[in-house]
């Protein structure tokens, strides 16, 4: 009975010390899990800093970079939105984290709502390493609809050009 105890516990303590492990989503963050604040869009990326509450628990951008979305800066962070902007009409948490990261599906509101933000000032004016928030401002990679009409208009422009040219006579 005593084993059977030892071996309850050491399970229990072992499910709440590591986290659930999840693929990542390599594929483009839904809009649904994010917010856009001051035209900029805004998604709450891990319960950790960018570095990992631990070894293995890293951001991972490979593929949301090429999305355009990029770690906020502090700068970024005083103009941007309160955690409180995070909380949709039925007041849960809108949270892209496993976008960002494989170990984690959640973000802690208790803890942003405390201060505890990447890159800001922390509740007693330090640099809280936890909650890390991404942006995308407009600068990625992904194009515009505009961008692909007015390069598929120059293509067109270009072969009118070649077309109506006349060939030269030797």
């Amino acid at each position: 009975m005593r084993n059977m105890f030892l071996a309850a516990t050491a399970l229990a303590l072992a499910t709440v010390t590591t986290p659930a492990s999840a693929a990542i989503q390599n594929v483009p963050v839904p809009s649904t899990n994010y917010i856009t604040f001051g035209g900029v869009d805004w998604a709450w990326a891990s319960p950790c800093s960018p570095g990992g509450c631990w070894a293995g628990a890293e951001i991972d951008m490979s593929y949301q970079s090429t999305q355009g979305w990029r770690i906020a800066t502090a700068a970024d962070l005083l103009t941007g939105p309160a955690p409180s902007d995070f909380l949709d009409g039925s007041g849960n948490v809108i949270c892209a984290s496993n976008w960002f990261t494989h170990l984690f599906s959640h973000c802690d509101y208790g803890d942003a709502t405390s201060g505890y933000i990447w890159n800001a000032p922390g509740p007693n004016g330090q640099n809280a390493a936890a909650e890390t928030w991404v942006l995308r401002d407009g600068n990625g990679a992904v194009p515009e609809a505009a961008t692909w009409a007015l390069l598929i208009a120059g293509f067109g422009l270009v072969g009118t050009a070649l077309r109506r040219r006349t060939p030269a006579t030797a």
